[in-house]
């Protein structure tokens, strides 16, 4: 949601210029906001029919001339103004209200800046004498490292690596999509890097969106664990090396990175995939409920049920009404996805649920 006296606190001081370069960021990112034009637009009419930032009107012909500079550039960033109200600028045009067009078209000009910045840091990062494999096909191409990795990488995508991993790390560059199957060893970290974000995993499998436009990544992990970090070197609004993002993923989980904001969102992952083990393994079969059969032909509390969805997907439920634990659950769920399995137990009982973060939360009133 837009802080209007925030907004308007910054933009004070960039106008005035005692604006440090953390609060200039901050800015500017507000000023990417879509809902921003109303708010700047409110801001301009108010300062040319008030005259509240105390700017002086200028001459007809200077303001014509400094907002056709401006202007120029609408070619690159169509939201600067409705073209209804340019004639009214025009007019009579007062020096706060152009410092305001700056800011706003300075906005465009920044983002721009900082997103080509990126790729072409990113793109001198990548080693000179590195593999580069693109998929222009239609379908998957499927790469094997030298450590018998494997990388089933999507079209339009590539990688790029070493023939040899002799470093103490093994390295490679992404753009695009791509599933990996990582070799386990603890002596030799795997690391996907893509601009801002760099992926680490020793053994596991996972899968990355890159986004090409947006910078933005999204990393889902299948088995394993993954730590999903931003890249120091690469983050350019934070030249001091500090604050820098981090998550870590279990399996079932996703995080989804903004490369504008510098932050990340974890999820559930869009596929929920069976464990390959999970605690008390040999009780469940001993029991005979196998891995994924999950037929209940006895009336069996959603507690149990709970239970056991957590053991095998590995994803944490939570109630917020303790009666729910008190209902029961006959039938067979064994060829549904977790989530359908849940969706058709709620169901049954009244109950509804929604993913918050990475848990699941079911609402409802429960039974007595």
């Amino acid at each position: 949601m837009l802080d209007k006296m925030r907004y308007t606190e910054l933009l004070k001081k960039y106008l005035e210029g005692n604006i440090n370069y953390k609060e200039q960021n901050e800015l500017f990112k507000i000023s990417a906001a879509e809902n921003i034009e109303e708010l700047l637009a409110v801001m301009i009419d108010t300062d040319l029919s008030t005259d509240q930032l105390g700017g002086a009107d200028l001459p007809a012909n200077v303001s014509e001339d400094i907002l056709r500079k401006i202007l120029a550039s609408e070619k690159n960033t169509n939201r600067l103004f409705v073209v209804s109200k340019r004639s009214r600028l025009l007019q009579g045009l007062s020096i706060a209200a152009i410092f305001l067009i700056v800011v706003f078209g300075a906005v465009f000009f920044y983002f721009k800046t900082v997103k080509e910045t990126t790729s072409v840091v990113f793109e001198a990062s990548i080693p000179q004498n590195s593999i580069k494999k693109i998929n222009n096909t239609s379908l998957p191409v499927e790469l094997v490292l030298e450590d018998g990795s494997t990388v089933k990488l999507t079209p339009n995508s590539s990688l790029s690596f070493p023939e040899h991993f002799v470093t103490g790390k093994r390295e490679v560059y992404l753009t695009g999509e791509a599933f990996f199957v990582i070799t386990k060893n603890p002596n030799k970290p795997f690391l996907v890097y893509y601009n801002n974000i760099v992926t680490r995993v020793l053994g596991t499998s996972f899968t990355i969106k890159t986004n090409t436009s947006t910078k933005n990544v999204e990393v889902s992990v299948i088995t394993g664990k993954v730590q999903v970090f931003e890249n120091k070197y690469m983050v350019a609004d934070n030249p001091s090396h500090k604050d820098v993002k981090s998550v870590i993923l279990k399996p079932n989980q996703k995080a989804m990175y903004n490369a504008k904001l510098h932050d990340f969102e974890t999820t559930l992952a869009d596929s929920i995939h069976a464990l390959p083990s999970y605690p008390d393994m040999d009780m469940h079969v001993k029991n005979g409920i196998g891995r994924e059969s999950f037929f209940f032909q006895k009336a069996t509390s959603l507690k149990q049920i709970f239970s056991q969805l957590e053991a095998v997907y590995g994803i944490e439920i939570i109630v917020d009404n303790e009666n729910i634990y008190n209902c029961v659950f006959t039938g067979d769920i064994s060829k549904q996805e977790m989530l359908k399995k849940l969706n058709i137990v709620c169901l049954t009982i009244g109950a509804t649920y929604e993913v918050k973060g990475t848990k699941i939360l079911v609402s409802g009133n429960g039974c007595n």
